[in-house]
């Protein structure tokens, strides 16, 4: 048998952010506590709890996106999905600038279900996850 028929690769978010974002997190909750403004109190555990939901988001929906030779797998929370390769129509890499910043984002159209990934979900430039993509589908999806 081929090695490269068991072989797999995973994205998901990188575990050093994730871990800056739960530190931040336990920051700005010592800080909300720590001050005597009810206003800047509010504010230091709303960003605690914004930077804590992040971090258990990543934990959670860790790995975000498996790819082999017999489809992918997505985890995020919002989409749960094992795809075999017949049923991935195409997927691409979304660049876009605006006001000089560019984004890209990995899309996986699986006809009635676009999934969007962003660089940050994948903790790897989304134009070299497409690359390892196409690497696994044997049907060789589309690219629009």
């Amino acid at each position: 048998m081929d090695s490269a028929a068991h072989s797999r690769v995973i994205f998901g978010p990188d575990r050093r952010l994730t871990a800056v974002m739960f530190a931040g997190a336990v920051l700005a909750a010592l800080a909300g506590w720590a001050t005597a403004d009810a206003a800047g109190r509010l504010l230091a555990l709303g960003v605690a709890t914004v930077l804590a939901a992040y971090a258990v988001t990543d934990l959670l929906f860790w790995p975000r996106l498996c790819a082999d030779s017999t489809g992918i797998v997505i985890r995020t929370p919002a989409v749960r999905r094992d795809l075999a390769w017949e049923a991935v129509q195409a997927v691409r890499v979304d660049e876009r600038s605006r006001l000089g910043l560019a984004t890209r984002t990995l899309e996986i159209d699986a006809g009635v279900m676009l999934v969007v990934l962003s660089r940050r979900a994948l903790g790897v430039d989304p134009r070299e996850v497409l690359s390892l993509l196409e690497a696994f589908d044997p049907g060789g999806s589309p690219q629009p």
